[in-house]
């Protein structure tokens, strides 16, 4: 499912663990994308896929874009168009 995500926007984490948990919203800083280096916690990550740069409420964290659902008008569309094609 492409979300077609900007800068700005709101999502739920789908994937997580202890530190980073799913289900946390979060805003949507950048957009990287393979061969970018990311700066995290004083080391530079060099990335081999997409990911959003995301930032919640106390940390920041990188996800791919599959690992986000967005939390604007936009899904829902799409949600109802899955449920007229069953």
């Amino acid at each position: 499912m492409s979300h077609n995500f900007k800068p700005g926007d709101l999502a739920l984490t789908l994937a997580g663990d202890e530190i980073y948990p799913a289900m946390t919203q979060v805003e949507l800083v950048e957009m990287l994308q393979p061969g970018d280096l990311w700066s995290h916690k004083g080391l530079r990550i060099p990335l081999v896929k997409v990911v959003w740069v995301c930032r919640s409420r106390y940390w920041e964290m990188i996800y791919r874009p599959k690992d986000l659902m967005p939390l604007r008008g936009d899904f829902t569309h799409e949600q109802q168009k899955a449920k007229e094609a069953v």
